[in-house]
């Protein structure tokens, strides 16, 4: 009789461990699992046309965020390039435009990670950002403050063949385009 209640109080603690280390395992996981608030984030880019600068904004985005030390770390993200906007309607209209993100046959950006790693104040994420129907690896740091990701990466624009038909040498519009993420976390 002592030796059963003794197997049970044993079992029961095995138990109790067992959903603790769950609980744990589950919080961790979700400490690691984000999502972006859109309306205190933003998706940026920056420029220059003709010696003068310019920048706009992506209005309709989403991201999805597994980092370390998830054991799987990701980040996935889909832009609608119809949803740039600069507040200068020559340049709204002129992205929409086949030459540049050509929206009537790409409509969506994306970017996926290859990898994500810690590093001292945030990580390092290299992955494919896809534009116009290119895909090229980009890699840059996601820096970390609290609950708020920072980054900023200059992308070759000709890579993407962005403005190629109209400015292939670059010679109006900078090749290099800053990519701006300010991102708020839930």
């Amino acid at each position: 009789m002592m030796n059963a209640l003794v197997g049970k109080l044993t079992r029961l603690r095995y138990a109790g461990l067992f959903v603790a280390l769950c609980i744990v395992s589950a919080s961790v996981y979700a400490l690691n699992t984000y999502t972006v608030d859109n309306k205190g984030s933003k998706v940026g880019f920056s420029g220059e046309h003709v010696g003068m600068k310019f920048s706009g904004v992506f209005e309709k985005w989403q991201a999805d965020l597994v980092l370390p030390p998830h054991s799987n770390p990701s980040i996935t993200a889909s832009f609608d390039l119809r949803s740039a906007k600069t507040g200068d309607f020559t340049y709204d209209t002129a992205l929409l435009e086949g030459d540049w993100f050509d929206v009537k046959n790409h409509p969506q950006g994306s970017f996926v990670s290859d990898s994500v790693e810690m590093i001292d104040g945030g990580f390092k994420v290299s992955g494919q950002l896809t534009l116009r129907g290119f895909s090229k690896t980009q890699t840059f740091f996601l820096k970390q403050t609290g609950n708020k990701l920072s980054a900023n990466f200059a992308i070759n624009r000709l890579d993407y063949r962005i403005g190629y038909d109209s400015d292939p040498e670059a010679e109006w519009v900078g090749q290099d385009i800053m990519m701006i993420l300010d991102l708020e976390t839930q």
